[in-house]
């Protein structure tokens, strides 16, 4: 069985902990969604906000940024994910955003922190939020674009660890104002949801059920991620995830990715020449960064092959299709972890070619 989620902590860690920067300061919540919700509230209390959010992009925050009162606008991302410089000069003139998102979607880094003619044209009141929820940042590496410029992950999507880092520069420019999560109800019940997720997770992996994984997934973690960032008070997250995460060892992660990019780019280059599918374009700098391997489908996303891989013991999805580019296209996001063999990379490979012929 190819495994979705890495079941262990323990491979991340190592045993001297990173120092930050002295030019970044962490903070840290229960979400992504809450330290955006914080964030909001201090930089623009009381006003309802225009965001320019990309096509491909989590409904669940659109749906709570709509909630709140916001509007927000897309603009369009390529099949692998990015939009030229120029042509997002053109958005930003147009609608003039209080709010822009960038996101590094399955970790590929956007070109929009590489070409930055655009940032002139960014109104200077403008916030910069950096969803980096599908990266394992390391604070070693990180730029800031502007003094508005905030840059939040998910730790649950990178590691087994939940919660969220949120990275503004130095000297501080913002004061956290968060709810203790031990009194809060929304927070304790989002702990259990998640606990018993990995727990789910965890005898899944041992005792290689597919029913109890997929249960775990498409259950469990649909209810937990539909409650988080509900809460209308941003939410600070339980520190000890905080403390774990200082310790990641992100030079042996990105090593193993880099490892498993290339072991899917080498078994996948015949799954590439079906029509059905298409390889994501990725630089092979961000191998060692990358969430999942992002495999792209010519087609809006086909619940026949999700049921297919399925039957195969083969846990793994299409995601945001209910965004609007997957409304001409999908992407399959396939693992990478410590738990992912080459022989499992090699057998998923076999498993979407036999799929390719039933379907010809």
């Amino acid at each position: 069985m190819l495994y979705y989620y890495q079941p262990w902590l323990l491979p991340f860690l190592k045993t001297k902990p990173d120092r930050l920067p002295g030019s970044v300061t962490c903070y840290y919540y229960l979400s992504f969604e809450d330290g955006l919700w914080d964030i909001l509230r201090q930089k623009f209390p009381g006003r309802k906000l225009h965001f320019l959010v990309p096509d491909f992009y989590c409904s669940d925050v659109l749906d709570n940024i709509k909630a709140r009162g916001h509007k927000y606008t897309y603009y369009p991302l390529d099949n692998n994910f990015q939009i030229s410089a120029s042509l997002f000069r053109r958005y930003l003139w147009l609608y003039r955003p209080d709010v822009v998102i960038i996101f590094h979607a399955c970790g590929i880094t956007s070109d929009l922190v590489i070409d930055r003619t655009w940032l002139p044209d960014l109104p200077s009141a403008s916030l910069l939020i950096e969803d980096s929820v599908h990266r394992l940042v390391n604070p070693a590496g990180i730029k800031f674009l502007t003094d508005n410029h905030f840059i939040i992950d998910s730790l649950r999507k990178v590691s087994p660890l939940p919660g969220s880092r949120m990275f503004v520069k130095s000297p501080e420019v913002f004061c956290p104002n968060q709810v203790n999560p031990f009194l809060s109800a929304y927070s304790m019940k989002a702990a259990f949801l998640y606990f018993v997720f990995r727990l789910l997770q965890t005898f899944g992996f041992i005792f290689n059920s597919s029913v109890l994984l997929g249960f775990a997934h498409e259950h469990l973690l649909r209810v937990h991620d539909d409650l988080v960032g509900d809460s209308p008070l941003p939410h600070g997250g339980f520190l000890i995830n905080k403390f774990l995460s200082k310790y990641f060892n992100h030079s042996r992660i990105e090593g193993l990715k880099r490892t498993q990019t290339g072991w899917y780019r080498k078994y996948f280059q015949r799954v590439f020449k079906s029509d059905q599918f298409y390889p994501v374009s990725i630089p092979p700098s961000d191998y060692g960064f990358l969430h999942v391997y992002p495999l792209g489908f010519n087609h809006p996303p086909s619940q026949n092959l999700i049921t297919y891989l399925h039957s195969k013991n083969i846990p793994v999805w299409f995601k945001f299709t209910d965004s609007p580019w997957s409304q001409k296209r999908g992407v399959l996001f396939l693992p990478l972890g410590f738990h992912v063999s080459e022989t499992q990379v090699r057998f998923l490979a076999g498993t979407l070619l036999d799929f390719i012929q039933l379907s010809e």
